[in-house]
């Protein structure tokens, strides 16, 4: 791993572990964020209880300290980062209800989804990131246009010793068929 990812990695953790540990151990404070989405539960039928709120915060919290986690620690960095740009989609409308606010709040929440919008794409080139290493996909596709040349290259030779030999035999039945008549 290159001294930038080691140190990237982390530091792009830590807002998202940060606010996991705040969600998971203050549910309360993101109640009243979360009903913003009180009229999708309705429509769903699912009644948004302050039980059911904490419970959902308290998860999504620890999906983000369990993400964050992962993303700083190297393990897993791909699908960790990727989880934290899924659920961070959802937190960012919740955090910064751009079409609830006019005015100086409507400009805030312009603001915080702007940082959100760049933890999503941080954590998004995260889980893109390769290390330097090429995809599974190209590795396949390299190995399977090398298998080819390979069995071309093979071909080839096989072709060029097989008329060799034609060339050889069609030489010793000339001079055999030359021999023939001087031999006694």
């Amino acid at each position: 791993m290159s001294i930038m990812r080691a140190l990237a990695r982390p530091l792009l953790a830590t807002p998202f572990a940060a606010s996991g540990a705040d969600a998971l151990l203050k549910p309360a404070g993101h109640r009243e964020r979360a009903r913003v989405f009180e009229p999708i539960a309705d429509k769903a039928g699912v009644e948004l209880t302050d039980k059911n709120l904490d419970l959902a915060t308290r998860a999504l919290g620890i999906t983000q300290i369990l993400g964050a986690a992962g993303l700083a620690t190297g393990k897993f960095p791909r699908f960790s980062a990727a989880v934290l740009a899924a659920v961070q989609v959802p937190l960012a409308l919740a955090n910064n209800p751009v079409w609830l606010h006019t005015g100086a709040a409507r400009r805030e929440d312009l603001a915080g989804l702007a940082t959100s919008a760049g933890l999503i794409g941080g954590a998004g080139l995260a889980a893109a990131d390769l290390a330097g290493k090429p995809s599974l996909g190209w590795r396949r596709a390299n190995r399977s246009a090398q298998h080819h040349e390979l069995q071309a290259a093979r071909e080839k030779e096989r072709t060029a010793s097989a008329n060799k030999i034609a060339k050889l035999q069609e030489k010793n039945r000339a001079l055999a068929a030359k021999s023939k008549g001087k031999l006694p």
